[in-house]
């Protein structure tokens, strides 16, 4: 008889998936999150598995667990290993505050040195996947998705928290069912619900020799096409000066001068402080990021990878985060928000400094998506962190009041490196995320 993959637990589906021997447990500090390393044997196959556990906090991922994961990952980097992630979580323990965002970080960014290395990576979708968990499914480069799961960026929750009534079956079905989401996702593989189909589907995987590689410039064709299906074509968009309030942060920020063009919340353009030149480019005036200012991203990452490659790049954030919004989550803004990581991290790749500077807002996946490829995160007076919006927060775990963490704590959490008053690069040595 058919065993249900989404419906059993995480020993049944590790069970069912290394039918040959049992998995081996990779070395962690922690003794027991909710999220387990293993090295397995599929068919003749070493492979490292990276799984949440759904029946723990809905497999929600804190600090323990992006820890034991990052162990998981940084293991299969040292051995070579194929990844294959189980990724059935409701997205970031919140209860956890702020500081989760730095282990959200260095998760992310172990994701996407692995997939810089061209290790192959597969993700397995589980009954729910949203949040900074969705973003972490799009770092592979296949994704299988077994009939009843669930994914988006934003979940029922977070958008009923700004769109009252959302959270009806119909609304929550249509948008993130797997059938929605294969039908965009041009690197699924939808399967029935059935522990075999997913371990065949699995095995298939590591036997092509076709897997394809990371391949940014395909993602952005795929990310325009999605675009003018619903919203219009985005190359035809026209760009304009920055508005008043954001060119005085600019002088503030690059006060030996600076030029920038601005669309739709994004900013990019050159500037010089310190006698340095930097390449620049960023999310501002404190508006959630949409998929067209993630195009806009990526466009301007594609002109700073035609720049010397000597000139460093500097991110620019003042974003509360990602759009939670049912007509975003329909263009699959989780595979937006992953390509804006992926073209961020391409810089670092390049051999190019990356600083990412918070100005303003800061927060959620798009918070996650800069961080990851940045070699020091300063954080400018005023600066407003938060895993989620307030409202959204409240909206999904209940009223709470979130304790404002000290300069310390986000330091010692990674959240930021290094706090300034003053325009100015590297003021003082910061510790640097391990590669």
């Amino acid at each position: 008889m058919p065993l249900p993959f989404l419906g059993s637990g995480l020993s049944e589906r590790l069970a069912a998936l290394c039918r040959d021997e049992p998995p081996v447990p990779i070395a962690t500090e922690h003794e027991n999150p909710a999220a387990v390393a293993l090295e397995a044997r599929l068919g003749g196959s070493r492979v490292v598995i990276l799984a949440t556990d759904p029946a723990r906090a809905s497999g929600a991922i804190g600090r323990a667990e992006a820890e034991t994961l990052s162990a998981g990952i940084g293991y299969a980097r040292a051995h070579r290993l194929p990844i294959v992630l189980l990724i059935d979580s409701a997205g970031a323990l919140l209860t956890e505050g702020v500081t989760v965002l730095g282990a959200f970080r260095q998760l992310e960014r172990a994701l996407l040195q692995a997939r810089a290395d061209d290790l192959p990576l597969v993700a397995v979708i589980g009954r729910n996947c949203f949040g900074g968990a969705s973003l972490l499914a799009f770092a592979a480069q296949t994704r299988i998705y077994p009939r009843g799961s669930r994914l988006g960026l934003s979940g029922p929750r977070a958008i009923a928290a700004v769109r009252p009534g959302f959270d009806e079956p119909s609304a929550v079905s249509e948008i993130y069912r797997c059938e929605s989401r294969a039908r965009h996702d041009e690197d699924a593989v939808l399967v029935t619900d059935d522990a075999g189909a997913v371990h065949a589907t699995l095995l298939a995987w590591l036997n092509d020799p076709s897997r394809r590689s990371a391949d940014l410039a395909r993602t952005r064709r795929i990310l325009t096409r999605r675009l003018r299906m619903y919203h219009g074509d985005p190359t035809t968009l026209s760009t304009s000066a920055p508005p008043p309030e954001v060119e005085a942060r600019l002088d503030h920020l690059f006060a030996e001068g600076w030029s920038a063009v601005y669309c739709d919340g994004v900013v990019w353009g050159d500037g010089w402080v310190d006698g340095r030149d930097t390449a620049f480019a960023g999310f501002v005036g404190a508006r959630t990021v949409n998929a067209f200012g993630c195009w806009r991203f990526l466009e301007a990452m594609r002109e700073f990878a035609r720049e010397r490659e000597d000139l460093p790049v500097t991110l620019l954030l003042d974003s509360p985060g990602q759009a939670p919004l049912p007509e975003e989550e329909q263009l699959l803004l989780s595979e937006f928000v992953a390509a804006v990581a992926e073209a961020a991290h391409g810089m670092r790749v390049q051999g190019r400094t990356v600083e990412l500077w918070l100005i303003g807002e800061g927060g959620g996946a798009v918070y996650v998506a800069l961080a990851a490829a940045a070699t020091t995160i300063t954080a400018w007076p005023g600066v407003k962190l938060a895993t989620l919006p307030p409202r959204i927060v409240d909206g999904v775990i209940g009223a709470r009041a979130e304790d404002k963490p000290t300069l310390s704590t986000l330091i010692e959490a990674r959240v930021i490196d290094r706090w300034t008053r003053s325009p100015g690069f590297g003021e003082w040595p910061a510790p640097s995320l391990p590669s």
